[in-house]
């Protein structure tokens, strides 16, 4: 079966087996589509997606509102829905509208009144006690589920499709964790579908386009329903044109959309079963797919393949690959895509670290399109890091004769470090950034110390991308003696480590070195983390600290938490202070490591700012942060300049 081949979902034809699969945007206002979110899932079907499912999380009642929802509900909203069709339709995609109500998997902030589900059974994930649901708040709710969709067939969404996923009302019915009623919609299998093929059935008797079932094969949480189960939860089920296949709940989030550090459900067998058990067209997907992933669904008995995280990163995969290119591969770090948006940082909605143009989609143009500089100049780029590559490959596009010079004999920076362990799918963000510095105009120079007195009028421009220091002890003097994170990571500490046994990590940090170099150390010995916050690593993004912990607490790692460093002594013993009690307690370990944080290599720039006009910094060389920053940096530049 080919991915790129034409093809029937329930009699609609769709261009290709490729689907844009509906993620958390928070680009709505009011219970409306935006026309952010109408460029965002036009901008997928513009890059080859034959099939594009949204906006997600489109709400059929009320009592679930809040900001981030599209309120498929109220038929005002219905223009605003026509507008976010049309320009899919206009890149020649379909797009199916996907519909729900969260249940227990959500709170009445919003409304500021109880979430109501199948039985008062909380979920973890929010832990709000819902009020289960008498006989006239099913009928309502399958009557919204009917209105809800009719507004889509009349905003013309070409089907229609019911969430019985995360984050939805329908799966907790099929749970026998959620759903413990004891009337006809609670018990076995055939009882708890009750209520989800009865509204399946409504839907359909209401509307004439396809409807589907978007369906967790796994709650994958303790007393829910797991992978052996999938025969007899379909078995049960009735009433759809099509299956979508996900897994887990809102409180597994971690692992359904599994990231750096964790590992993520194997999904292919589960849709095999899937496939064999139901006789409609199914949809597979896994953690994170790309072109192979694909290709192992098609070959599981999928007939569509959904894709997420990679077309937030290369909005034009499909094409890309359909025509022999290489695509932007997705790095999994879940730091924009889902705590961007589940976290509302920077804005709150959705990104991507690798792609800067992920919703911004209006903002931004694509790469491809942007136009040759009005006035071509000649670049020179300090620093062969993530910032650095990504300014020159862009600017060169552009018309720009650019020059990148690396102090070190290889290109990635501070990435090469960080793309390890846990963090391996990092490499794929250098690697990506090294292929597409190779395939154009730029002049590379390794090796290539660069100081003020090598920078000469003969360079309209100098970006400085020289980054941070390698060191996170800089701001902190000890009396004793140190070994420094980053120098556990590369594999500088060996010697010092090597018959330590009882191992302390004091971690100011604060964020993912921190985990990284907890995960080397307990693999060493017996560590211990001190750390101000409760948990160590406390700035980590939420779906992959999971992970991390899991890890930590598989090698035996202990963590005392709320205690900060006042000193290490000259004797190597360890004073720590309880931040909420002001004690101290001490440590004499075998062994000290300390994460901190960095700040900017500015000499180089400072220098040149004073000299000379058209000097630039981006990256870590305004500030030590995220990766995703360094791509802004880069791309905001090259596009401007």
């Amino acid at each position: 079966m080919d991915l790129y081949e034409q093809s029937e979902l329930a009699g609609a034809v769709v261009s290709n087996r490729a689907v844009f699969r509906p993620v958390r945007t928070n680009l709505a206002e009011d219970g409306a589509p935006t026309d952010e979110l109408a460029a965002h899932l036009a901008a997928r079907g513009r890059g080859g997606a034959g099939l594009v499912v949204g906006p997600a999380e489109m709400l059929v009642d009320g009592s679930a509102s809040g900001p981030s929802y599209v309120d498929a509900y109220d038929p005002d909203v219905v223009p605003a829905l026509a507008e976010t069709v049309e320009a899919v339709h206009d890149t020649g995609s379909s797009i199916i509208g996907q519909l729900t109500h969260p249940g227990a998997e959500a709170t009445g902030d919003a409304e500021m009144r109880a979430q109501r589900a199948p039985a008062a059974q909380p979920s973890t994930a929010t832990y709000e006690m819902p009020t289960p649901m008498a006989d006239d708040d099913l009928d309502a709710l399958q009557e919204s589920f009917v209105d809800a969709a009719e507004n889509l067939v009349e905003a013309g969404f070409d089907g229609v499709e019911l969430a019985a996923g995360p984050y939805a009302v329908l799966r907790q019915f099929l749970s026998p964790k959620f759903n413990t009623r004891d009337d006809e919609y609670g018990g076995d299998w055939e009882s708890r579908a009750r209520f989800v093929d009865e509204t399946l059935a409504a839907v359909q008797s209401a509307v004439d386009v396809p409807v589907g079932l978007h369906l967790s094969l796994a709650e994958l949480e303790y007393g829910g329903y797991e992978f052996e189960d999938v025969p007899d939860l379909l078995g049960a089920l009735s009433g759809f044109d099509y299956l979508s296949c996900t897994v887990g709940t809102a409180a597994t989030f971690a692992q359904t959309h599994a990231g750096v550090g964790a590992q993520a459900p194997g999904l292919p067998d589960a849709v095999a079963t899937a496939a064999d058990c139901v006789d409609v067209p199914v949809m597979g997907r896994a953690a994170y797919t790309d072109e192979e992933t694909a290709e192992q669904l098609l070959d599981a008995g999928a007939e569509f393949v959904s894709f997420t995280r990679q077309l937030l990163a290369d909005e034009a995969s499909v094409r890309k690959w359909k025509n022999g290119e290489r695509a932007t591969r997705s790095i999994q770090s879940n730091q924009k895509c889902l705590e961007g948006v589940y976290g509302h940082a920077h804005g709150g909605h959705v990104e991507c670290v690798v792609n800067p143009r992920t919703g911004r989609e209006t903002e931004l143009a694509p790469a491809s399109d942007l136009p040759s500089a009005g006035l071509p100049q000649r670049v020179l780029v300090v620093g062969g890091g993530p910032a650095g590559m990504r300014f020159a490959t862009l600017a060169s596009r552009r018309g720009h004769d650019v020059t990148l010079r690396e102090v070190r004999d290889e290109l990635g920076g501070q990435l090469t470090l960080a793309a390890q362990g846990p963090l391996e799918p990092f490499s794929r963000a250098r690697e990506d950034l090294e292929a597409d510095l190779r395939d154009s105009a730029v002049t590379v120079e390794l090796g290539t110390e660069v100081t003020t007195d090598d920078v000469d009028e003969e360079w309209d421009s100098v970006v400085v991308a020289t980054g941070a220091p390698p060191s996170t002890t800089e701001h902190r003097e000890f009396a004793g003696e140190v070994i420094d994170a980053l120098d556990v990571l590369a594999g500088e500490a060996d010697d010092e480590l090597a018959d330590a046994e009882d191992l302390l990590l004091l971690d100011e940090n604060r964020w993912v070195i921190t985990m990284q170099t907890g995960l080397d150390l307990a693999a060493r010995g017996d560590l211990e983390i001190a750390t101000a916050d409760h948990y160590p690593g406390f700035r980590t993004e939420q779906p992959n600290l999971p992970g991390f912990v899991a890890g930590l607490q598989a090698q035996g790692a202990t963590v005392t938490g709320n205690h900060d460093v006042d000193d290490v002594h000259e004797d190597g013993t360890v004073t720590l202070r309880n931040t909420l009690t002001g004690e101290t307690v001490t440590r004499d370990p075998d062994a000290v490591v300390y994460a901190g944080r960095r700040s900017a290599d500015e000499s180089l720039y400072l220098k040149l700012a004073d000299q000379r006009e058209n000097v630039y910094r981006i990256g870590d060389a305004v500030s030590p942060r995220k990766l995703d920053r360094a791509y802004y940096d880069a791309e905001k530049l090259a596009r401007r300049l």
